[in-house]
């Protein structure tokens, strides 16, 4: 940049000293050439030699005055009397030869002729009356200092700029890379060790910001992902220490019973034998029914395989015919109404079985004995693309105090009334948030209403 900068100012400071001195010369001509050869004219002695050569003689005196304002000199080149004339104090150690030789060499469009060594700029005037070609010579040496303090302004100049320039350039490498880097580095890091407080907020440039929203989501992805893990392993650290105990009870008794029935035997009491057997037997159904309902919840996550289509009519009817001696040995109402144009149902056959069984099971397990007319109502609905299964009981409801609990595992409210594992809902709630569905409920000791609403497919 300094030397294009520096290339500009010494050719315009050449355009301005081939300016003057084509001024100066042209003034030279003007004022004392031209001149002279008016007066000439004017006084009609243009056609006497002895006043022409006198006029010439007075010219060739002003050239050999050296101005003060004007640094050059003028040569001039008789062409008529083949002779050089120009001031011999000024052009030192220049002969006509070497004018000859040089003026002879000029090329067509340059102004610079170099005499003795030296460099000159030049300006060239004719004037034909006389038979004269005019030079103003200018030494190029005059402009040297001045390009010299022209270059090293332009050098400095240019050195501030890169200067500067490097400065700006270096805060702005720091605030527009350095920096949003070292921020994303450290953001990855506390992401590595999962320290994920805090956002990552990089505004500028474009690529660093998209990159860190792109973290930040990161971010709260795992946030979230280790809250279900936390939320997880609670659940299963709950669930294995209350399946354990649940399953371990039966078989202590079952244990300890066994232990009666050899003693009852040995001592020939088989009715007390018989007894202890039928408990036995009790133990083991509750066992069984335990171990079912784990393995139902287990199995909710393992539900891979792929959806089909099936008619939800039969569904319900398969379920209240498995169940159908046990709703008329309670003596309760099971009441039944589909209200579905196209019955079939794509999705998992076993969740939409799971939900309806443990729903309408507990209508009748916790129905209230006090009331004349106990029923479990089963409806099923489709508005659009909306299916809805509504479960309506006139049972004992559910206490106000259980109602944040409801959804939890092995969470049994009327223990007395019923046995089981309290897996029930948990199992339904599961299958309603695979199925991304929802579920409400109403509870009174009028009854409980439960709904259920899931996307149809």
């Amino acid at each position: 940049m300094g030397v294009i900068a520096y290339q500009f100012v010494k050719e315009s400071t050449y355009d301005k000293l081939q300016l003057v001195n084509d001024i100066h010369t042209k003034d030279f001509v003007e004022l004392h050439v031209k001149a002279r050869h008016e007066v000439l004219l004017r006084n009609k002695m243009d056609q006497l030699s002895n006043y022409v050569a006198a006029y010439q003689d007075e010219i060739i005196a002003e050239i050999n005055i050296e101005s003060n304002v004007y640094k050059g000199s003028f040569i001039i080149f008789d062409k008529e009397n083949d002779a050089y004339l120009y001031n011999k104090n000024y052009f030192i150690h220049i002969d006509d030869k070497d004018l000859e030789s040089s003026f002879s060499g000029l090329n067509a469009g340059l102004n610079l002729i170099k005499l003795n060594g030296e460099r000159y700029i030049y300006s060239q005037y004719s004037f034909s009356p006389w038979n004269w070609h005019i030079y103003g010579l200018y030494p190029l040496e005059e402009a040297s200092e001045l390009l010299k303090e022209v270059a090293f302004a332009v050098f400095m100049v240019c050195g501030f700029i890169l200067v500067l320039m490097f400065f700006v350039t270096s805060l702005l490498y720091r605030s527009f890379v350095i920096k949003p880097l070292s921020e994303i580095n450290q953001f990855s890091e506390r992401l590595s060790i999962l320290e994920l407080e805090g956002k990552l907020r990089i505004k500028y440039p474009t690529e660093f910001r998209v990159l860190s929203k792109h973290l930040d989501i990161m971010r709260l992805k795992l946030t979230e992902n280790i809250g279900r893990i936390e939320k997880a392993n609670e659940e299963l650290s709950q669930f294995s220490y209350r399946t354990s105990h649940d399953l371990k009870s039966p078989l202590t008794s079952s244990k300890k019973l066994t232990e009666f029935i050899l003693l009852d035997i040995e001592s020939g009491d088989i009715e007390e034998a018989k007894s202890n057997v039928l408990r036995v037997q009790s133990q083991v159904t509750k066992l069984e029914s335990l171990v079912d309902d784990v393995l139902s919840l287990t199995k909710i996550d393992l539900l891979n395989d792929e959806e089909a289509e099936f008619d939800i009519k039969e569904l319900v009817a398969e379920i209240t015919d498995k169940r159908s001696t046990f709703f008329d040995e309670d003596g309760s109402t099971f009441l039944v109404n589909i209200d579905v144009v196209n019955p079939i149902i794509r999705g998992h056959k076993i969740r939409y079985q799971q939900i309806i069984e443990n729903l309408v099971s507990n209508g009748f397990k916790y129905k209230d004995k006090h009331k004349e007319k106990p029923f479990v109502k089963l409806s099923i609905v489709c508005d659009g693309e909306l299916l809805t299964i509504n479960v309506e009981d006139n049972g004992v409801g559910i206490p106000k105090q259980y109602h944040d609990d409801l959804y939890q595992m092995f969470k049994r409210f009327h223990p007395n009334l019923a046995s089981g594992s309290g897996l029930g809902l948990a199992i339904v709630k599961k299958h309603v948030e695979k199925m991304q569905g929802s579920i409400s409920f109403d509870t009174s000791t009028e009854g409980s209403y439960f709904c259920i609403e899931i996307k149809r497919k």
